[in-house]
């Protein structure tokens, strides 16, 4: 049984049309167990155009090409998105969430599956009803289970339908803002989109890293994580951090900041003795004041855990950054040897 909810009577000619090509592709498959993943897709076409003989249909159903999305057409409106798998299951990786290859007329895409593992058998549905959650390889991408219920499709969770998120201009931060929603202490996002900085694979050691990437990591740190200026510096998240936006580990990311003893730096035109932490926020100060106006406001609200950033943005961090830092760095506060580093490289 295909699931979706018929728009009008052509899509629900459609729908039928796809349930006789479904049944006769099961009775292919059953009789024939040497069909190949290659040679599903043109089976699939050739099934549907012959369930289509007398019908509206006739003669409008047509492959697209090896990289558009998705893989048939029918009356220029309707599509099919055309997977399989050798195993026993209903589980596969789906397309990309931006759908740059999409051909521009079609508005309606379902989903035919065929299952080669166990008895072959083949499932179609609406193409956003099986789409629990996104996954990544090289970008993000759907993920497809046939059996999911209705109503717990991706759409459904974060609160959108899928066509206004595919349409929407911003598919990607709607997405990312929903993940970060459902993130943990701790955790973070990962993957390479249109925004990225970095597209390399590999993951480096912190200490590999060119002198202006770690000044970058160490500016944006302590712009972002407040919880470095505890008294008991929390570095989880800087960790995360270093992963997700620089592909860099450290097993000694505390040293980052704190190793070294006392630094001397001049603070209300005196000079103190102070911590490795506030010596580089100190000598950091211009670049920290800069580096904080570009960042995106949703970034800001993430990771300072606020409901809104206010004009005065320095102002802001400011605050954050003294009000668990009482005890841990003596008498000055991290704002007050900021505004002085600041002030210093300025004068």
């Amino acid at each position: 049984m295909i699931y979706a909810k018929k728009k009008n009577a052509n899509e629900e000619n459609f729908i039928g049309l796809l349930e006789k090509s479904k049944n006769l592709l099961v009775l292919k498959l059953r009789d024939d167990n040497n069909i190949s993943a290659l040679d599903f897709e043109s089976l699939v076409c050739e099934k549907m155009q012959e369930a289509s003989n007398g019908t509206e249909f006739e003669g409008t159903i047509k492959q697209t090409g090896v990289y558009a999305f998705p893989d048939i057409v029918a009356n220029r409106y309707f599509g099919v998105e055309v997977k399989i798998t050798t195993k026993d299951h209903w589980i596969s990786t789906g397309n990309s969430v931006l759908e740059t290859s999409r051909v521009e007329e079609v508005e309606r895409i379902f989903i035919m599956f065929g299952k080669l593992g166990g008895r072959p058998d083949v499932r179609c549905r609406l193409y956003q009803e099986c789409l629990p959650e996104i996954s990544v390889t090289h970008s993000p991408r759907y993920k497809i289970n046939m059996d999911l219920p209705e109503g717990k499709s991706i759409f459904d969770k974060m609160g959108i339908s899928y066509d206004e998120l595919r349409t929407s201009g911003d598919t990607i931060q709607k997405i990312k803002s929903y993940y970060r929603s459902q993130l943990k202490e701790g955790e973070g996002l990962w993957w390479i989109d249109e925004e990225a900085e970095s597209s390399s694979p590999v993951i480096k050691q912190f200490r590999t890293l060119e002198s202006e990437q770690k000044e970058r990591f160490k500016v944006d740190c302590m712009i972002l994580f407040p919880e470095l200026f505890k008294s008991r510096a929390n570095y989880e998240r800087a960790a995360t951090y270093m992963i997700t936006e620089f592909g860099a580990v450290s097993t000694s990311l505390r040293d980052a900041f704190s190793a070294g003893g006392q630094q001397e730096v001049v603070v209300a035109r005196e000079k103190r003795s102070v911590s490795q932490m506030l010596s580089q926020l100190y000598d950091y100060a211009k670049k920290i004041a800069s580096r904080i106006s570009e960042i995106d406001e949703e970034l800001l609200k993430f990771y300072w855990r606020v409901s809104f950033i206010e004009e005065d943005r320095i102002g802001q961090w400011k605050e954050l950054i003294d009000r668990d830092a009482v005890g841990g760095f003596g008498s000055e506060s991290p704002s007050e040897v900021f505004q002085s580093g600041y002030e210093e490289t300025n004068s």
